[in-house]
């Protein structure tokens, strides 16, 4: 008769795992501040037991908590410049906000709900960017759509082709953490002017399974994105303060 195995799942592993370690870092830790009789060489103890297993996870808190707390309110320069009405002249969107379609064109429907989201801050139009997957690719194209009495007759335009007032860009930031975190920048730019009025932060935080704690504390692809922290970002909130509000 073959022996009994028993296999216990590495998910059941993984707390009892986890918790002994940090136990063990507390353990060590009080030892060290019982020899040194101070708090802050039990921290920087503790600190450094943990950074061994989670020091991703602590600097993508700090990271985190830098963009929220600091950054945050601290991206608006200067605001547009808008009529009676509170409404900006024109703004473009290119390649920053992508509007899916499912057929060659905007249809008639899809232009009106446009319009409907944008013309109660916006005068005369707005540049978009449309994309449609065909032929297994992804097809980018330009369109602008007309708001308030310029949806009637464009011909109120001194130039139908004319550049959009206000502008919005995305850029690949360069990061310290290139393995932690992807991020991106949006600048509110015045074309008129060529001056930034505004910039917004987008962060991405990224996984791996190639730590210590992959290995020895049963932290597995899903775990890892379990413990991950979401992306966060201020786009909205400087867009809402720039243009709307």
């Amino acid at each position: 008769m073959p022996p009994l195995e028993l296999v216990v799942p590495e998910s059941f592993l993984f707390i009892p795992a986890n918790l002994s370690y940090i136990s063990f870092c507390f353990f060590i830790s009080f030892l060290i501040y019982r020899l040194s009789r101070s708090f802050i060489v039990f921290f920087i103890a503790l600190l450094g037991f943990l950074s061994l297993m989670y020091s991703d996870l602590i600097f993508k808190h700090v990271i985190k908590n830098y963009y929220e707390i600091v950054q945050k309110n601290r991206t608006i320069y200067s605001y547009p410049i808008k009529n009676d009405e509170g409404k900006i002249d024109s703004l473009s969107t290119v390649r920053v906000y992508n509007y899916p379609l499912y057929k060659s064109t905007l249809s008639q429907t899809e232009k009106d709900n446009i319009v409907r989201l944008h013309e109660s801050y916006i005068n005369k139009f707005i540049d978009i960017t449309t994309v449609r997957y065909r032929f297994n690719k992804y097809i980018y194209n330009e369109k602008r759509v007309f708001l308030n009495v310029y949806k009637y007759d464009n011909s109120f335009l001194e130039d139908e082709k004319q550049k959009a007032r206000y502008t919005i860009t995305k850029v690949k930031k360069e990061s310290y953490f290139k393995k932690l975190y992807e991020e991106f920048e949006y600048r509110f730019i015045d074309t008129n002017s060529n001056l930034i009025i505004g910039t917004a932060y987008s962060i991405k935080f990224l996984n791996s399974t190639n730590k210590l704690r992959n290995r020895f504390l049963y932290w597995s692809k899903e775990k890892e994105e379990e413990f991950n922290i979401n992306s966060i970002q201020n786009f909205d909130t400087v867009y809402k303060k720039l243009f709307i509000d």
